[in-house]
């Protein structure tokens, strides 16, 4: 056979390939010394091995198809056509079975005519998967449409890439540009593709870093929002302030969710907040960012957020999860109830047969991951004692109304600094709201009185509640080894039993609940034993957590490891002053008499400063 044109010859042995049940590659080359080609292969898909590469290089697991066939197609160019010359139709593998042909790679493509339709449902707002299901049914099935949803993905991604106005971009580098010349703290960094084009973006100003640096213990990491005109995934890095409200680390805008885009980001935001990595992150359940958080944050803990999770099994197992004896039996128990890891797998057993439930593939994968989401497994992590699907709630009707009532970038950007000051505003309000103490039912009790003095008036109230639960329990059971009193703990009316160790010596105390190490305040069995010993007068400093006291903001730009090192650039100079003053205004803020001290040794500083500038002798513009 004779073809006018390479594109002919392989479109018609790729015809051929697919009605007989194997997929096509392009292989090798000739050319003569002009460099035009005399020869052209065409190889079976199956054709030669594998090249083994490192676990590290792979970035995908991969099922091995090579198996060394040796059936091909070889054409014989002249003066631009091409001529069989050479054929093996023997192969030494089993054909893909019709019903699967539609699947090989190779006869797939996306009609000039979808694409359009793709394009134009796309841009109305219509989700990739979305108008892929509707071409499948206009199509009369899967196996009719000549490809698959990932073929529909890829074509949209590079559409977007494609879409993302440069106009648009510059406009919103050059608001970044501007506010680093206002604060060189302020931190932005950007990935662009091969041609140049806006992939990634990341952003947090001066103040979220400071924040951050007092608060980033504990963050939530979410990319469920997408951005109106490109759909771009927006993603918020959220945490928690000593007022258990949210604020923000900083936003990044992504074009995918894959592995290495979630490292890139990562890493930038580990840059960006001085190499300091968070204890523990939740995000929702995505495997690509599961391993760039075990790269970038080795040493983190991660937890998925039962907020997703649940919205997930409203998805997968409505039959089930909308049965309210399901899911507060058994989903709702497993998740948040379970106090062992043996009370976990027995609570799993139950649920499974009772609702057949044993082959249900997604919770099979959810079980997998069990460590990463039950409470059994997680009660020593932690999470300032927040269900992460408050945050995300919360934080998602706020993003939910960015994506809506914004189309550019730059207006995204705008929105986002919008609510940074709003939240800010918040912050200082409840700031305001926490001076002084509150009134105290009980008097005369030296750990409630410290705990008053101390704490935040929303994280007081929480501790305020374990300190009354306190006095309804009791100690049915008491040893002493010497050195380590252990107390065992009921509370009338319920059955469980809990047990405190407590060291008379330094006043240590840890209880078998935990609530300590999760949430960051000593429990209510732990404050009975405290509260009865006539030698505690006040909760011992190891138990006041900083990050939840009034103060929790002050003295952080004098921690060495968050402190930037004066250099001999005015940047570097200029960064280590700001850290500095961020003290100053903290304090200076909080009053009008703090506000007035403030005030007057500034004016001294400067003073002082412009007296220095006027002695010195300037030689040679040095």
């Amino acid at each position: 056979m004779v073809f006018a044109s390479e594109l002919e010859a392989y479109h018609k042995y790729v015809a051929y390939a697919i009605g007989k049940g194997f997929g096509v590659r392009k292989f090798k080359i000739r050319k003569n010394d002009k460099g035009e080609i005399t020869r052209r292969t065409f190889v079976c898909n199956c054709e030669g091995y594998s090249i083994n590469s490192s676990d590290q290089e792979r970035k995908y697991e991969k099922l091995e198809v090579r198996c060394g066939c040796h059936a091909f197609i070889r054409f014989k160019v002249e003066n631009g056509t091409y001529e069989v010359i050479d054929y093996v139709p023997k192969h030494n593998h089993e054909f893909i079975p019709k019903h699967q042909r539609y699947l090989i790679r190779c006869g797939r493509m996306i009609s000039d005519t979808c694409k359009g339709v793709l394009v134009d449902m796309a841009k109305a707002g219509i989700g990739g998967t979305t108008a892929y299901k509707f071409l499948a049914n206009e199509a009369g099935g899967n196996q009719n449409l000549g490809f698959i949803l990932r073929d529909c993905q890829n074509f949209l991604q590079g559409e977007r890439l494609n879409y993302i106005e440069g106009g648009d971009c510059q406009s919103l580098l050059n608001h970044f540009h501007c506010m680093q010349m206002q604060n060189p703290i302020f931190f932005y960094a950007q990935q662009v593709d091969q041609d140049g084009r806006l992939t990634n973006l990341f952003w947090r100003d001066s103040l979220s870093k400071f924040d951050y640096d007092c608060f980033g213990d504990v963050m939530v990491f979410d990319t469920t929002y997408r951005t109106n005109r490109y759909s771009l995934i927006c993603a918020p890095f959220v945490g928690v302030n000593y007022h258990w409200k949210n604020t923000l680390f900083g936003c990044a805008f992504l074009l995918d969710e894959t592995a290495d885009s979630f490292i890139w980001l990562f890493e930038v935001f580990l840059k960006s907040m001085g190499n300091k990595a968070p204890k523990t992150i939740f995000t929702d359940q995505d495997h690509a960012m599961a391993k760039a958080i075990q790269i970038v944050f080795p040493n983190t803990q991660h937890r998925l957020c039962t907020w997703h999770i649940e919205k997930n099994a409203n998805k997968n197992i409505p039959h089930l999860y909308q049965k309210l004896i399901f899911k507060d039996k058994y989903f709702s128990r497993l998740m948040y109830k379970c106090k062992s890891e043996n009370e976990f797998e027995t609570t799993w057993r139950k649920m499974q047969e009772e609702w057949d439930t044993e082959n249900n593939s997604w919770l099979q994968r959810l079980y997998d991951l069990r460590h990463k989401w039950s409470s059994a497994f997680g009660r020593d992590i932690f999470s300032c004692g927040i269900k992460s699907s408050q945050r995300s709630e919360s934080t998602n009707n706020v993003f939910q109304q960015f994506s809506k009532k914004t189309s550019t970038l730059i207006q995204f950007v705008h929105y986002y600094e919008e609510q940074l000051k709003h939240m800010r505003e918040i912050e200082n309000q409840d700031d305001y709201s926490s001076r002084g103490t509150p009134r105290l039912q009980i008097s005369y009790n030296g750990i409630l009185t410290h705990a008053a003095s101390v704490y935040t008036r929303a994280i007081f109230r929480r501790f305020y509640e374990e300190f009354l639960q306190s006095l309804s329990e009791r100690i049915s059971g008491t040893t002493f080894d010497g050195f380590i009193y252990e107390y065992t703990l009921k509370c009338d009316g319920i059955q469980s039993e809990h047990v405190v160790r407590f060291n008379p010596t330094d006043f240590s105390v840890s209880c078998e609940c935990k609530l300590f190490e999760s949430k960051g305040w000593l429990c209510r069995h732990a404050l009975h034993i405290l509260n009865g010993n006539i030698s505690v007068s006040a909760i011992p400093s190891s138990y006041v957590l900083k990050r939840w006291t009034k103060g929790a903001k002050q003295g952080y730009v004098n921690d060495e490891s968050h402190e930037i090192s004066p250099g001999p650039s005015t940047f570097n100079r200029f960064s280590a002053l700001m850290q500095s003053a961020f003290e100053v205004m903290s304090l200076g803020a909080q009053d009008e008499n703090t506000m007035r001290i403030a005030k007057k040794n500034l004016k001294a500083t400067v003073a002082e400063i412009a007296s220095y500038n006027s002695s010195v002798t300037v030689t040679n513009d040095a």
